[in-house]
């Protein structure tokens, strides 16, 4: 499994549903929405492990449910 980490459009990580490994990414978008959330000053990183179960959550439900894209793209949308 590879680390998270910060890329250009949120950031990337991997998720294993069946054990398939699928490529994911949290949008910025998603991460400022989470971020607003909490209330704090967090860089994506710090607010992507705050939110990890839940981000994690979300990705194996999209996968499962046969969502395509890779990498599989978790907007703000999936987590109002």
């Amino acid at each position: 499994m590879s680390e998270p980490r910060v890329a250009e459009e949120g950031v990337t990580f991997t998720v294993e549903v069946g054990f398939v490994d699928r490529e994911c990414v949290v949008s910025k978008n998603a991460l400022a929405h989470l971020r607003r959330m909490k209330g704090g000053q967090l860089d994506f990183m710090e607010t992507y492990r705050t939110f990890e179960d839940q981000i994690h959550s979300v990705a194996r439900r999209l996968v499962v449910a046969g969502v395509s894209g890779s990498p599989l793209v978790l907007g703000a949308a999936y987590f109002v």
